[in-house]
């Protein structure tokens, strides 16, 4: 569901420890309330994220910031399975033990709040270092069956050393490399961005990368695993749930505000995509 990761209902923190894959992982668009970490340790795949899209393999490290959109998907079979490591956090929560530290407060603070270059990061040489944070974080989680007053502090320093870990990757990624070519979907994207408030027209779209309606369909699939469609839905709902936390417009006008003028219908996809009407959404503490 869209809208919805249920973490934050009665905890802060939710933590998965080399999980493991071998069925269908085919994914779907959603976003967090908090920071999430994805560390990938066996399998490929590609992520959408800020109209970009990133090829990920084993090693690969993602920071996906409060209620981003994005969409991870892995090509998954018994001889290619997919394994991560995933922590997701309430920073408010966790931010007040992490200001000891300045320098790496500034990157938590960094991580959290600004517009970042770079979402995807390499493990290093210190892979067996960064194992070790992890199963120090799942036992102490076990410990307690999830991280309590008594122990939050002990989960925060933990939080805090992989983050340093995370840091010393910027550092090395942030010196100057190769550009990119930027990808078809990528282009796609940005365009559904500018005009996803008005009725999509496909026809419009492949005119302006000067390609065939198929050719365009084709490429996005192949490219993101969606189809075009299957975005610029998420784009629309993921607006209209920012509009219904953030505006106090009436509830008839949301719809058409993201580009889907019939209330009923918005009502109805609304509640398919995020699993509550978009009243019950509004009135939630999500």
């Amino acid at each position: 569901m869209l809208c919805s990761d249920g973490v934050f209902r009665k905890k802060q923190l939710s933590y998965k420890h080399r999980e493991y894959t071998v069925g269908n992982y085919s994914g779907f668009y959603h976003y967090h309330r908090g920071i999430e970490i994805l560390l990938v340790h066996c399998g490929k795949g590609t992520l959408v994220l800020n109209r970009k899209v990133y090829t990920l393999e084993a090693g690969s490290i993602l920071i996906i910031q409060p209620f981003q959109l994005h969409r991870v998907q892995f090509e998954v079979s018994e001889q290619t399975p997919y394994e991560r490591t995933v922590l997701t956090f309430e920073p408010f929560t966790y931010a007040p033990y992490f200001t000891m530290f300045p320098k790496t407060y500034r990157f938590f603070e960094h991580l959290w709040k600004d517009d970042l270059p770079n979402q995807v990061f390499r493990m290093d040489s210190n892979e067996t270092y960064l194992s070790a944070i992890l199963e120090r974080l799942d036992l102490k989680l076990h410990e307690s069956n999830g991280p309590t007053d008594h122990d939050q502090e002990a989960a925060g320093m933990i939080i805090l050393t992989l983050l340093e870990y995370i840091q010393s990757l910027n550092e090395v990624s942030s010196l100057p490399g190769t550009l990119r070519t930027e990808r078809h979907a990528e282009k796609i994207m940005q365009w559904v961005e500018e005009h996803y408030t008005k009725p999509f027209e496909l026809d419009e779209l492949a005119a302006q990368l000067h390609l065939s309606k198929h050719h365009v369909s084709h490429l996005f699939r192949d490219e993101t695993g969606s189809s075009i469609t299957d975005y610029v839905i998420a784009r629309r709902i993921r607006q209209a749930c920012w509009l219904l936390k953030s505006e106090s417009m009436p509830i008839e006008h949301v719809g058409f505000r993201v580009g889907i003028p019939h209330f009923s219908y918005f009502c109805r996809l609304f509640k398919k995509i995020t699993g509550l009407t978009p009243k019950q959404y509004r009135n939630s503490n999500l």
